[in-house]
């Protein structure tokens, strides 16, 4: 028989920022959710001492709607680079995105690359923007996918322009003699580290990180670094060595904080 897939933990919009919010933290040390909690607090106490001391002056009222409109725009601000930085995710590949482009049309997976096109509206649960539109929009979190789970497939689909197998150029297989045994096939190298072969970190990860930060694309914290670049293993290199953002961590704190500090080159 045949085994079930894992259930899938389908997530809202509103989830993905929640996910960001609760996550990212700012220069004083709390999170972003933090923030916006003391900001409501703020402006919920500002309506108290309004209302309880206020002699209905225009004066008063101009300086309540004043301080009022500051903290939405302090909320808003929050929110527009939460979106930002969600969009940034999403073209990264930390987390995917399903909609439908009209109500008869199937769910589709949005690609990486339409999310700097793309508006959010989280209310909605939908996107567009340059004539794109998707509704109904569901979503997953990549490091919450299992790695055996058939919706891969459809996240990471084959490319059309690939070639079979059997389209290969000419090689020296097609020149041997007839009833010449072929040579063994290399061993698939794995890049784990152990018996004297190379580390992932050392031949994939480490050259991406310096290509990344070159492009100026490298992220500023190490732990969102070294989250997308074991998304970037996983899914451009699936055979080798599998290494999680945490240990990653440890391998490249000191090249990713030399890359930080080094100059920008225009």
């Amino acid at each position: 028989m045949a085994s079930r897939a894992l259930p899938l933990r389908w997530r809202t919009l509103q989830d993905i920022a929640d996910v960001l919010l609760a996550t990212t933290t700012v220069p004083e040390g709390h999170t972003l959710a933090e923030a916006m909690d003391r900001i409501r607090r703020h402006r919920d106490r500002e309506t108290e001492i309004f209302t309880a001391t206020t002699d209905g002056s225009a004066k008063d009222r101009q300086t309540y709607d004043h301080n009022l409109a500051e903290f939405d725009r302090l909320l808003a601000s929050v929110m527009t680079s939460v979106q930002r930085a969600m969009k940034k995710d999403a073209e990264a590949g930390r987390w995917v995105a399903f909609g439908r482009r009209h109500p008869d049309a199937p769910e589709e997976t949005i690609p990486p690359y339409y999310w700097p096109f793309l508006d959010i509206d989280m209310e909605e649960d939908s996107a567009k923007g340059h004539d794109l539109l998707f509704r109904g929009i569901r979503c997953l979190l990549a490091e919450e996918i299992p790695a055996d789970h058939p919706i891969l497939e459809q996240i990471h689909p084959q490319a059309p322009d690939t070639p079979p197998a059997c389209d290969k150029p000419a090689s020296a297989d097609e020149n041997r003699p007839i009833g010449e045994a072929a040579p063994p096939p290399s061993p698939v190298t794995l890049y784990s580290g152990t018996q004297g072969r190379p580390s992932s970190v050392e031949t994939l990860i480490m050259p991406e990180l310096r290509r990344r930060a070159a492009a100026g694309i490298m992220e500023p914290s190490l732990a969102r670094e070294c989250r997308y670049l074991s998304e970037w293993l996983r899914s451009n290199h699936p055979a080798a060595h599998q290494i999680k953002p945490l240990s990653l961590e440890n391998s490249l704190r000191q090249l990713h904080r030399e890359l930080k500090s080094a100059p920008t080159k225009h």
